[in-house]
């Protein structure tokens, strides 16, 4: 396959990957590289890479060998050097697994709403575009990424199951809370938001219903409606939904559908807007 259109969601938690072959994931944690005295396997995405100069481990062995803790960078603007260490290893596995030889891709990856300017996006844009020379797990790796989109998180997931009317979606990550409106197939700026906590970095993070209370409080300012059709997606939100349904009644999990080939896959909301970035590219780059 010589050219690869992706919809890549560089999460702080897990990068989830979209493509014309399909799905893929892996954990977007991030540690220094050190000189191992004992090499163990901890996951099949365990990952050692060299990208700009940067050498380090990526995935599930990060998680476990990260002397600060973090492993991730948390803010609510993805133009950072993680982001794009994130990108090229998504792009990396993908092509890896579904289509040897690609060089030549093209993607649509996500921004904050609260980011979503033109200012932030170039940067994102001008990071990833380009001739990519890197190594994973000691073999060089030649990555051509041609052209970049930048869609907002949240809003961006509307895409992966589009309706009409008014949907309000509730996108809960590990560093950020999405909260889009949309109307007649239009993001509405002064009902949508950004909250800067998710569920990496709240104090608490098992209790879910203080969780949900603080998205439902936050959300008062845009005058939802009880009412409304509200949809959540994310990594948590299958057990986030019951907390949310106490305010927003007939609130209910994203169903992000794929289809390709004539395939028609219902997948888990974690994915949403991974499927909206790829639908957005398929559109963007035909």
């Amino acid at each position: 396959m010589s050219n690869l259109i992706l919809g890549i969601d560089a999460g702080n938690h897990r990068g989830k990957v979209v493509g014309p072959f399909g799905i893929d994931s892996y954990r977007t944690a991030i540690c220094d590289w050190f000189e191992r005295d004992i090499v163990e396997s901890f996951a099949d995405d365990d990952m050692e890479f060299e990208i700009n100069g940067r050498k380090g481990f990526a995935g599930t062995i990060a998680v476990y060998e990260d002397i600060y803790g973090g492993a991730s960078m948390y803010g609510d603007s993805k133009a950072h050097d993680d982001t794009l260490i994130r990108v090229l290893l998504a792009v990396y596995r993908y092509i890896k697994k579904y289509c040897p030889g690609t060089e030549n891709v093209r993607l649509v990856t996500g921004q904050p709403i609260v980011s979503h300017k033109d200012s932030e996006k170039k940067k994102i844009q001008e990071m990833l575009i380009g001739h990519h020379i890197f190594s994973v797990n000691g073999k060089q790796q030649s990555i051509h990424i041609q052209d970049v989109r930048v869609a907002a998180e949240g809003s961006g997931a509307f895409w992966s199951s589009p309706q009409s009317g008014t949907v309000r979606i509730i996108d809960i990550g590990s560093g950020t809370i999405n909260c889009a409106t949309i109307i007649d197939r239009r993001h509405i700026n002064n009902a949508s938001d950004t909250f800067n906590f998710g569920m990496e970095t709240v104090t608490n993070k098992d209790d879910l219903a203080s969780v949900a209370m603080g998205i439902v409080r936050s959300t008062t300012k845009f005058k939802w409606s009880k009412t409304d059709a509200v949809y959540v997606c994310g990594g948590i939100a299958k057990e986030m939904l019951p907390h949310i349904v106490a305010h927003y009644p007939n609130a209910r999990l994203m169903q992000p559908m794929l289809n390709d080939d004539g395939r028609v896959t219902i997948a888990d909301p974690v994915f949403a807007n991974a499927i909206g970035f790829y639908k957005l590219a398929k559109k963007a780059f035909k």
